[in-house]
């Protein structure tokens, strides 16, 4: 069984620990009642009790006194003062900058070289995880364009006509990243916000130019389709690209400024 399964079953098990418990004794109760009901016995006793003044004494009232089992616990706990119960200390609120370096520190720690580390290493350390985030959104994604290209009427010649296109399309956009990262427009080591926005009108520009090349292959009636269907070039675009195959960012202090400016 899985830990989540557990995880699941946990409070299960214990609220059929409980109920047996309660069970059990509801039970035995009942049959001390019964007792004390019955004609001719427990007399003696109550009549003793009453010659001292005192209330009659049965099993029952013996077991309501001495608290046992799992009500005698959650009484206990009851009863227990506040300054006796445990508190945890409020958590810390991280700033705008905490917040901000740790996120850069969490990118670093993943998508920049480590002290030493080759292109090579650095490939066989990262790819793994680039492949194994991105092989689920490529299914989807792949099954969503053949649904929506099915109900555009799209033909074997069009789709062809498109996986060209897009080879051409991946490998501008390979292009355009690698030169951004050996340029340090895009790095793991310092906020580049410039650098960004300088890759993103350079990828802005590949899609505006796809999307006219798509119009020269689709019909106005079949791309209205395609958008009514959900599905866009740009996202299937993003997962489509062999992001495994960019290059390495230069290790910390070369072509780049280790920390930040």
């Amino acid at each position: 069984m899985s830990l989540r399964s557990w995880v699941y079953a946990a409070p299960a098990v214990v609220g059929l620990a409980a109920a047996g418990w309660l069970f059990r004794e509801n039970r035995q109760l009942e049959e001390q009642l019964a007792e004390a009901r019955r004609p001719g016995e427990g007399t003696a006793a109550q009549a003793e009790a009453a010659e001292d003044g005192a209330a009659p004494r049965t099993a029952a009232s013996d077991d309501r006194a001495r608290p046992s089992g799992l009500g005698g616990i959650l009484r206990g706990l009851g009863g227990s003062s506040a300054r006796e119960r445990p508190t945890l200390p409020e958590p810390k609120r991280e700033s705008r900058g905490e917040r901000r370096r740790r996120r850069m520190e969490e990118l670093r720690a993943m998508l920049g070289r480590e002290p030493g580390e080759s292109a090579d290493d650095y490939r066989a350390r990262v790819i793994p995880l680039v492949t194994g985030a991105l092989t689920g959104p490529r299914m989807r994604m792949e099954e969503a364009r053949r649904e929506a290209e099915k109900a555009a009427g799209v033909t074997d010649e069009q789709r062809a006509q498109i996986d060209n296109l897009f080879d051409d399309v991946i490998h501008e956009t390979l292009a355009l990243t690698n030169q951004a990262i050996a340029g340090g427009d895009l790095t793991p080591y310092e906020r580049n916000v410039s650098g960004m926005l300088s890759w993103g009108g350079g990828l802005g520009a590949i899609l505006g130019s796809t999307q006219s090349r798509i119009g020269g292959i689709l019909s106005p009636e079949q791309q209205q389709i395609l958008v009514d269907q959900g599905f866009e070039w740009g996202e299937y675009l993003g997962v489509r690209v062999p992001w495994e195959k960019l290059d390495p960012p230069p290790a910390p202090g070369e072509g780049t400024d280790e920390g930040g400016s």
